[in-house]
């Protein structure tokens, strides 16, 4: 987690205007859509949580799509996100690996609530064009 808070704060211009409470959730499975359920049994997730001065990486526990509270899901297959570490650019990493399909992403709210929470950086960083709601 450290090394993921590390990327962060490196990349902090792409989250300036992420609003306070505002969250992705990386829940990695394999495959990927393993995790795509309802309700499921605990695994481990991390959390990109939005806090008053900066994005904060917290451990979670992913219990499936109905329990979810966080704006994005992203669903890498196991060992993406180690993978990502050790590029020399892990977000760019990140961005590879989804136009490869090593990882799914699942938009929990409208277009317009993510404008609002401030996620066209990051969105438009990752090559993601806003698709709206998929729930």
């Amino acid at each position: 987690m450290a090394s993921w808070q590390q990327v962060l704060e490196q990349h902090a211009e792409l989250f300036a205007e992420v609003q306070p409470g505002a969250s992705i959730a990386l829940a990695p499975g394999s495959p990927p859509r393993a995790n795509v359920k309802q309700v499921r049994e605990a695994v481990p997730m991390q959390l990109w949580l939005r806090g008053p001065d900066r994005m904060a990486v917290v451990d979670g526990e992913y219990r499936g799509l109905k329990a979810l509270a966080a704006d994005v899901l992203l669903l890498p297959e196991e060992g993406a996100l180690d993978a990502a570490l050790a590029h020399d650019e892990p977000l760019s990493e990140l961005k590879r690996q989804l136009r490869d399909g090593r990882m799914l992403v699942m938009v929990m709210r409208s277009r317009k609530e993510l404008r609002e929470l401030g996620w066209s950086d990051f969105f438009e960083a990752l090559g993601l064009p806003f698709q709206g709601s998929c729930r």
